[in-house]
């Protein structure tokens, strides 16, 4: 468990990774679909989730494109990501507190 945290617990890593396992395949794409992350945070990231086997980049036709895809294990992660934004959107809807469509409410 500990190390599935550390690898997409870091800053961004979990809303990049859910970026490109809903589609965004170009760098372009994913900085459109994590709005805040910089440039470089993005590229860092992104090489990290490479080196771990969770995105493959593939180079487009045209020269200088670049774009990733989930490898398989990368894929593997969508219920869990998913899961974790559902908990997230339910139990703390922004404010770090049981939101007001919470079991008791």
């Amino acid at each position: 468990m500990q190390q599935a945290l550390e690898l997409i617990g870091g800053r961004w890593t979990g809303s990049i990774l859910l970026a490109v396992l809903s589609g965004a395949r170009r760098f372009s794409d994913i900085r459109v679909a994590v709005p805040g992350v910089s440039d470089r945070l993005l590229c860092d990231r992104l090489r990290r989730l490479e080196a771990e086997g969770l995105l493959e980049r593939h180079s487009a036709t045209d020269p200088g494109l670049v774009g990733y895809a989930p490898t398989e294990a990368g894929q593997a992660l969508v219920p869990a990501l998913r899961a974790l934004s559902e908990w997230t959107t339910h139990w703390r809807g922004g404010t770090g507190r049981e939101s007001d469509t919470g079991p008791d409410r």
